[in-house]
């Protein structure tokens, strides 16, 4: 199993790649304006998109969005920060601006429901955004995580297809559970072939 990480031209992007890698599996990076290229490279190598982070809003990553689009029933997705938003908005949920702009701050979240082995945990992890996840009625994506204070949605997961997303840099040294988290996505993924 591969990692194909989508750069948006962002500086947080060799932090992802490092820690992915740790995971012992190959990682793959493309930039954003090359997507297109890739496409028939993922139906034959199939591997775990990263929808990375980056600047602007999500509206201005339609490529990436494309990608989620036509294969999303064939791959596995997983978001960070930016991609979160990318991938909350094609799961039918809506953004707006933060009530505070966070640029990497130390927040408090909690992991309300059973996810992955992990039950109820209060942890802390790394923030850097002004745009904000909220939810529509009617959405059967499970929102895991909330920030404690502002109520704001930090992890969402669609079990019937494994799309995961992380509104925070799971990647980042200070932000908790890190490991355990992928660890435990990619055991349940590997349930499900390809």
């Amino acid at each position: 199993m591969k990692f194909l990480l989508i750069d948006h031209y962002d500086s947080f992007t060799y932090n992802i790649y490092e820690f992915f890698g740790s995971f012992k599996k190959k990682v793959y990076v493309v930039k954003y304006n090359f997507v297109n290229k890739i496409l028939i490279k993922l139906i034959f190598y199939k591997p775990i998109i990263i929808i990375g982070s980056g600047p602007k809003n999500p509206k201005f990553y339609i490529k990436t969005l494309k990608i989620l689009k036509a294969f999303y029933k064939n791959l596995f997705f997983l978001g960070i920060c930016l991609g979160h938003q990318i991938i909350a908005i094609f799961l039918g949920f809506f953004i707006k601006k933060s009530k505070n702009i966070i640029h990497g701050s130390l927040t408090k979240i909690k992991i309300f429901k059973s996810f992955l082995n992990i039950f109820n945990k209060k942890i802390d992890v790394i923030r850097y955004n002004s745009l904000t996840v909220f939810k529509k009625k009617k959405i059967k994506t499970k929102i895991l995580s909330n920030e404690l204070k502002s109520k704001e949605i930090m992890i969402i997961y669609n079990k019937k297809f494994k799309i995961l997303s992380f509104q925070y840099h799971i990647e980042s040294f200070f932000s908790k559970l890190k490991k355990k988290l992928i660890k435990n996505y990619l055991n349940e993924i590997s349930i499900k072939k390809h």
